[in-house]
């Protein structure tokens, strides 16, 4: 039943508590504090404590290693067998578990699965499960040294799950649906298929590999594929059917799309019945490309065998198999998680053995493959690829020279926009070459002049250089001439900077990226470069611009950090380990060159960010100062075995930047006084870490800057937050306010109705509550947006919430008449949303436009009926979406000019109206201090 004209003053206030309850997030976890401090008391000491980003639970409990103490202490006693191994883990988690969200830890935890160490140390990893059904990604592991004392827990959990376990789509709808989503970007839909494991019934939280808050769903997990280069994992919410998320189950070496018929497509009419080469038989097989393949394979196996301990990449000796000259998606390289390919050109040893370190972290730490937990998946590729190049003595290894920090080798052509100045669009910019003019060149420390051509259009002056001579050509001449992308030819607008003095150019893209210039004219003498379009916007609304412009060799003579230098089909190498930003990645989190997605690109810049852990890795195996940090080096050995015990007993599917500085920190303190095993031959090694090394490893993790947030990212939130004064001048005089302080007398007397779309929908309306998010005081007005209802059938929630003011008479005299609210906002964007109508004298309600917002007007315009929405707002401009990078909102206060509505003397009514499609969701709209008003006559 609907309820219609309903008033406030007779409003089930409960009704609009329950709702927000259900959709308010980010309190402080209960018992957490408590947790601590009898842990601390339990101890002797505070223990070290890292936080999650994403949902605040702890991820990293350990003692200080230099205090003397255990965290053992808060079991009482020493655990001696197995047993006594998973009743301590038990009892911590039953005693604390609080600390990481966990309320009931028999009910929340899997039973636990032990496995030991070559040091004698136990690792106990517990799944999280929410009724039974396991939750993505999340899982806490207890760790036991050789004499039974309990040193560190760690782990991602998930708190405070609220949700329906029960599907209302099986697992063969979501396996469909999961199908048609993979097949709809396919030439061949028909070659996909549904992976042989079963759909997965799984409780997923949106922005945990992303570091933010986000929302927890009923999902199923489908492995979609063809068994040759397309294998994806789709997330279907197990309730609207609708794609949750996606993540590649293929991870490749090089991040390209290329396609080359010429050849048979992977895995070729061979696989499996008829090898090329098994094991036992006689090698090297005189093949080339299948001998490069080989001996790799085997060089990582033994790596791994050797210094290790581990049988394969499934540790329980699994066969590997391998296919060169494949002939799809050329030039690359990939593991499919069946075999690993190559594309002629790529079987060096380093790519070879990068593949298979794909497969070690599938079946180790399981790293999803987006933002920075795919970052060090990547990295973990490189890492192993590059120890396995470093020790077998194979492939053009020298010049070895130790590099310089900073520098590129003379095998990278490196191509680089450097900002100078001013401090606030300094850094490495993104660059595009150009076909004419010298193709090698450093131009350093000069000044950027912006040049004006003379000429407008549209009211602005042009400076696309194009029309010549210059304005301001005695301010270009001796200079780096800055010009737009425009209406002629990328030579024409050099030649004519050239023309002008300049001594080099930079060309502003008009669209987004950058583009690599084409073009002809044998007279360019000067060098030029692209940048963004964002970045010469930038660029332009500065002074005192100075920048280098290079293009050419580094000055390194040699090869080693190196990824793929040997590899015919890339043209050299494709990454730098020691030195990222060579290659236009970040070699630190607050690099300009640090991507900050979408997830539509590079699954979250996994191939871009890589290079934070690669620099981290090279920096602690060679030393170096960078970042302020002087880092003496460890050398291969103790690197290797610190990011192998990181990669198998610390780190997890959820794993980032944050979380692999406490895993190799930990390792590290774990391994220290252990003789280690030797890379190649597995005796001991006679190379034994210290708290020396240990105090490198704490180096590195500073100056490549896990632990700092990509706060350069700069997700905006979604309202602005600093408005301008109500009035020009003057105070506002109110004509009508409610600040929704729970029904008091005061308040206006509101009209709250609801309608659905389909008889499905849930009745609700807007309703005031408290406990706002964000932190703030009082009451408000709260719509939710509600995550349920189901598309395409029965359980479609879409519908209309109304909150309707009584008619507000505007008085005579009265002048620059304006309405204000504040509100926050966490909808699902581009499908829900709100917005304000407004009714005068008594007439048609109609849209008050985002143009006569004074300040934060609607951001978005909703999909529309032919985008598939059946929001009855479908179309409008309205308020939707979060907060940028996270599914929360901030709170913000928007303002707006009715004067194109009303003059004194008419009676107005204001509408809220908040609009669901059929399914998904979010938070909500909270909506507080409403007001119209009247500011004093200007003279």
């Amino acid at each position: 039943m609907t309820r219609t004209h309903l008033k406030l003053s007779t409003l089930a206030i409960a009704m609009g508590l329950s709702l927000a309850a259900q959709a308010q997030s980010g309190a402080a976890l209960a018992g957490q504090s408590d947790a601590l401090t009898r842990l601390s008391v339990a101890t002797g000491r505070a223990p070290q404590v890292s936080y999650h980003g994403a949902t605040g639970a702890a991820r990293f409990v350990r003692i200080d290693a230099g205090s003397g103490r255990q965290l053992g202490a808060a079991l009482g006693s020493r655990a001696g067998n197995d047993d006594e191994k998973l009743r301590g883990a038990a009892q911590f988690f039953n005693s604390y578990g609080a600390l990481f969200g966990i309320s009931n830890a028999a009910a929340e935890l899997s039973a636990g699965l032990l496995a030991r160490d070559k040091q004698g140390g136990a690792h106990i990893t517990h799944k999280q499960l929410y009724r039974g059904v396991p939750v993505f990604g999340a899982e806490l592991k207890s760790h036991f040294d050789s004499a039974g004392k309990l040193t560190a827990v760690n782990g991602t959990f998930v708190p405070g799950i609220e949700l329906d376990t029960q599907p209302s789509r099986s697992a063969a709808e979501a396996a469909a649906a999961a199908k048609k989503f993979v097949t709809a970007g396919m030439s061949s839909a028909a070659a996909a298929r549904v992976g042989t494991k079963p759909a997965a019934l799984l409780i997923y939280r949106e922005g945990l590999a992303q570091g933010v808050p986000g929302s927890n769903r009923l999902v199923w997990q489908v492995e979609v594929g063809n068994g040759v280069d397309v294998r994806e994992f789709i997330f279907v919410d197990a309730n609207t059917g609708k794609v949750v998320d996606r993540i590649a189950g293929i991870h490749e070496g090089k991040n390209r799309r290329a396609f080359d018929g010429a050849n048979v497509n992977q895995p070729g009419p061979n696989y499996p019945g008829t090898p090329f080469w098994v094991e036992g038989q006689p090698f090297p097989t005189g093949t080339t490309e299948a001998d490069n393949m080989i001996a790799a394979s085997a060089e990582i196996y033994d790596l791994f065998k050797t210094a290790f301990g581990r049988d394969s990449f499934d540790g329980k000796g699994a066969t590997m198999d391998s296919i060169f000259n494949r002939g799809n998606g050329c030039p690359n390289a990939s593991w499919n998680g069946v075999y690993i390919s190559f594309c002629p050109g790529t079987t060096t040893d380093d790519v070879t053995a990068h593949e298979w370190g794909h497969a070690y972290t599938e079946y180790t730490h399981g790293l999803i493959y987006q933002w920075q937990p795919g970052a060090l998946n990547e990295a973990y590729s490189d890492i192993w690829g590059e120890t396995v190049d470093r020790i077998n003595g194979r492939g053009g290894d020298t010049p070895d020279a130790a590099r310089s920090v900073g520098a590129c080798t003379v095998s990278t052509n490196s191509t680089q926009v450097n900002i100078l100045a001013p401090a606030a669009i300094a850094g490495t910019k993104t660059a595009g070459t150009a076909a004419f003019g010298p193709q090698t060149f450093s131009l350093s420390n000069v000044g950027v002049v912006v040049v004006d051509d003379g000429s407008t259009a549209g009211g602005s002056t042009l400076t696309d250089g194009c029309t010549t001579p210059f304005v301001n050509a005695g301010a270009v001449a001796g200079k780096i001439a800055f010009v737009d992308r425009g209406v002629c030819s990328f030579a024409i607008k050099v030649k004519n900077a050239q023309l002008n003095g300049a001594v080099g150019v930079i060309v502003g893209n008009n669209t987004a990226g950058v583009i690599n210039m084409g073009g002809a004219d044998p007279t360019i003498t000067v060098p030029a470069l692209s940048i963004t379009q964002a970045d010469g916007t930038a660029l332009k609304a500065q002074s005192g611009v100075v920048a280098s412009l290079q293009r050419g060799p580094g000055s390194d003579n040699s090869v080693r950090w190196l990824v793929g230098e040997d590899s015919s089909a890339f043209g050299g190498a494709i990454r730098d380990m020691y030195n990222p930003t060579c290659y236009g990645h970040p070699g630190k989190v607050t690099d300009t060159q640090y991507a900050c997605g979408p997830i539509s690109s590079d699954n979250g810049g996994v191939h871009s960010n890589s290079g934070v852990a690669n620099h981290g890795y090279a920096l602690l195996v060679d030393g170096g100062n960078y970042n302020g940090q002087s880092i003496t080096g460890i050398g291969l050995t103790k690197a290797a075995h610190i990011y192998f015990r990181a990669q198998t007993v610390y780190q997890g599917p959820a794993s980032g930047f944050p979380e692999h500085a406490d895993a190799i920190e930990q390792s590290c303190a774990d391994l220290t006084g252990v003789n280690l095993a030797h890379l190649k031959t597995g005796l001991p090694s006679g190379e034994v870490i210290s708290s020396f090394d240990c105090q490198q490893v704490a180096k590195v993790t500073a100056a490549v800057e896990l632990r700092t947030p990509p706060s350069q990212c700069g997700f905006q939130t979604l309202l602005q937050q600093t408005p301008p004064p109500l009035c020009p001048v003057g105070n506002p005089s109110v004509i009508a306010a409610d600040n929704f302080d729970g029904g008091k007398r005061g308040g206006l007397k509101w009209t709250l109705s609801n309608a659905g779309v389909a008889s499905s929908f849930t009745p609700r309306n807007f309703g005031v509550v408290t406990k706002l998010p964000s932190g703030r005081a009082g009451y408000a007005i709260y719509a939710a947006d509600i995550n349920a209802g189901a598309c395409g059938g029965p359980g479609s929630e879409a519908g209309l919430q109304r909150l309707e003011s009584p008619e507000i008479t505007i008085p005579a005299g009265a002048s620059t008449l304006r309405a204000t609210f504040d509100h926050w906002v966490s909808t699902e964007a581009g499908w829900d949303g709100g917005n304000l109508k407004i009714s005068v004298n008594g007439g048609a309600w109609q849209l008050i436009n985002a143009g006569d917002f004074i300040y934060n007007p609607y951001n978005a315009t909703l999909n529309t009926a032919a985008q598939g929405s059946d929001n009855p707002l479908a179309g409008q401009a309205a308020f939707s979406g979060s907060d940028g990078g996270r599914v929360s909102g901030s709170w913000g206060r928007s303002i707006i000019n009715l004067a194109p509505y009303a003059v004194p003397g008419d009676k107005v009514k204001i509408r809220f109206e908040a609009g669901n499609d059929c399914a998904g969701g979010a938070l909500g709209w909270y909506v507080d201090d409403f007001s119209v008003y009247s500011c004093a006559a200007q003279n």
